[in-house]
């Protein structure tokens, strides 16, 4: 049986990509089908390709049979689903007139341990915790001590049929959005990194910046932004290019910790970089009621100024180390770079293209497939013939596996949530612990978003915290848009955020570095993406709310005081800044990005001061040396 395990997984994994480029063509099936059948063939993909004992995953373990039969099972408990899609849309769910048979008790019990075992092998304990404590309240609830938690009784009846028989639970949103758009944007990835599209952006970003000040990160951060942006996904990013950058910035100097750190902020960027963003993007445009091109289009501004603000403390911490970029005889020609693999940067074209002109991302994503294969034969290095397309075909399914899983395993949270109340409970005791202080509700909100976060994917992390941190911010008046950009934002710090930072532990791991030190390194980077969450709440007009003229003025603003914030952290400008003018730069950095117009006028006449005096000194230090 072993043998033909590898080619059963190939077929299933191939069958799973088919699917969903099959329902981007001819449309999508009634929401049962369309979501049952991917949480069938991933849950399938899970047991058979990941050991129950992570000691058995390090090596070649054959697959034991009762792997075979949870995999087997799969079919059953999920399939009734799917064969099932018409009497569960037409039923009236929690009532005498539809009551919860045997099997479809049974198959529910089934269902949700063979879900919540795949989320432990595949995102370990954190997330089945919160599972189960969700459900465990939703069934005990009644007896919370506390008045503010409690709600009515429900029936083990009750509670199945809610998450395992309506689009509620496990078959809700967020899977519906993972089994409708992220997965086949996953695809899409798989197709353009087949192609060599990540080596064509790290070529790229060689020809361009490679030779400068610091040029090995600043390369780090332009490919690991791109190629972030069509993965979408940051701990993924980090080993993808991480590869290639954490090396050669290491041998060009830099500390082991700051390059592993580099590549951390540079892969968690990618989640907020046009035109794909990370794989949230899709459910919080769901979420916010919004069209994902404006999802897309509200974030250009604010990827802007974090990897410009990457990119600004990268070329400060080159001048105060003396680190060089890479010798000019090893750079790319930037002309060569182009004839060579130009051409991969056409889907691209074709993704914002389509997305821009009215087509649905579905559609969207299915042409940007297809010109992928058709341009990839323009040379004969890209060509995608049949045996790579299977390739492609397959290792997508493979990486979507994760967030399918995910997601259904957040509809119990969410479930939990919708028939208990209990995010209209939490969002209120959120306000009522602020005080009703705008700021602190902001604060605990952004500190339940990394809390949660910790060791989740950030689809995991922002679907948890957006249940209730988002009414708590649309009742104090924050546009939804903007609420679910702020709980979005706050769940990707999770990512490099102590103690549980996943991409600061694999950028420090390909490193060679110190986690902690690493992650030191990492939040003194942060500046921008701790700040950017609040930004975007008390100037809206950097997710493009308001006139052309307000959006440019505040993005200058707050690009410079970003400039002056992070010149501060680094202690360094044309020269070494002491103490007072750190916190010059501070004050000065603050106030730009204030979002009253006449504290962004002081700061112009306090700018200038400092700019002034800092050009005088450098040319005194520079005329008492010569």
């Amino acid at each position: 049986m072993n043998l033909i395990t590898p080619y059963i997984v190939r077929l299933i994994a191939i069958g799973l990509s088919t699917f969903h480029i099959y329902t981007a063509y001819f449309g999508t099936f009634y929401p049962y089908v369309q979501r049952s059948v991917p949480v069938m063939l991933a849950l399938i993909l899970t047991f058979l390709t990941v050991r129950a004992s992570a000691k058995d995953r390090d090596r070649d373990a054959p697959v034991p049979l009762y792997d075979w039969g949870l995999a087997l099972l799969a079919v059953p408990v999920i399939g009734y689903i799917t064969f099932n899609s018409d009497y569960l849309a037409n039923r009236w769910p929690m009532t005498p007139s539809f009551p919860v048979t045997d099997l479809q008790m049974t198959f529910g019990v089934l269902a949700s341990l063979l879900i919540l075992e795949a989320t432990r092998r595949l995102l370990g304990w954190p997330l089945v915790i919160v599972a189960a404590v969700a459900l465990l309240y939703t069934y005990y609830g009644e007896y919370s001590p506390f008045l503010v938690l409690q709600h009515r009784a429900y029936t083990f009846e009750h509670m199945l049929d809610y998450i395992y028989l309506t689009d509620n639970g496990i078959w809700g949103i967020a899977l519906g959005v993972a089994a409708t758009y992220i997965v086949l944007f996953i695809i899409f990835g798989a197709f353009a990194e087949r192609a060599g599209v990540s080596q064509f952006f790290i070529d790229l970003a060689n020809s361009i910046a490679g030779h400068t000040r610091g040029g090995p990160a600043k390369v780090a951060i332009f490919s690991s932004g791109m190629i972030g942006s069509v993965t979408g996904s940051t701990v993924a990013n980090v080993y993808t290019t991480g590869q290639f950058t954490i090396p050669m910035m290491k041998r060009l100097g830099y500390r082991p910790a700051v390059a592993g750190a580099v590549e951390a902020l540079a892969s968690n960027g990618g989640q907020i970089m046009p035109p794909i963003l990370g794989a949230t993007a899709f459910i919080l445009a769901a979420y916010s009621g919004v069209p994902y091109v404006k999802v897309a289009m509200a974030s250009l501004i604010p990827a802007l100024l974090y990897f410009g603000g990457l990119l600004w403390f990268i070329h400060l911490e080159a001048s105060k180390t003396g680190l060089a970029g890479i010798p000019r005889h090893e750079k790319p020609d930037f002309l060569k770079v182009m004839l060579k693999g130009g051409h991969l940067m056409s889907p691209l074209a074709v993704l914002i293209g389509a997305l821009v002109y009215g087509f649905s991302p579905v559609r969207a994503a299915f042409y940007a497939i297809v010109f992928t294969v058709i341009i990839s034969w323009l040379r004969k290095e890209t060509r995608l013939g049949p045996r790579e397309i299977l390739e492609a075909l397959e290792t997508g399914a493979k990486s979507a596996v994760l967030i399918v899983v995910t997601c259904a395993t957040v509809g119990f949270v969410i479930g939990g949530f919708l028939i208990t109340g209990l995010g209209l409970n939490v969002s209120s005791a959120i306000i009522s612990m602020s005080g009703g202080y705008f700021l602190g509700t902001l604060f605990l909100v952004g500190l339940a978003c990394m809390v949660l976060g910790m060791g989740m994917n950030t689809v995991a992390a922002y679907i948890l915290v957006s249940v209730a941190g988002v009414p708590a911010l649309t009742a104090q008046g924050v546009d939804p848009l903007v609420a679910n950009m702020f709980v979005f934002y706050f769940a990707l710090l999770s990512h490099i955020t102590p103690p549980v930072c996943l991409a600061i532990f694999a950028g420090a791991q390909i490193a060679g570095a110190n986690v902690w030190e690493t992650a030191f390194v990492g939040m003194k980077m942060s500046a921008v993406p701790y700040l950017l969450p609040f930004l975007i709440v008390f100037t809206p007009s950097l997710l493009l709310f308001g006139t052309a003229e307000v959006i440019a003025l505040n993005t200058l603003a707050v690009a410079i005081g970003f400039a002056f914030i992070i010149s501060g952290v680094q202690g360094w400008a044309l020269d070494r800044l002491g103490l007072v003018e750190r916190l010059l730069c501070f004050l000065v950095g603050t106030c730009f990005i204030w979002p009253a117009m006449e504290v962004k006028a002081v700061a112009l006449v306090l700018g200038a001061i400092a700019v002034i005096y800092a050009v005088l000194k450098n040319k005194r230090v520079t005329a008492g040396g010569s």
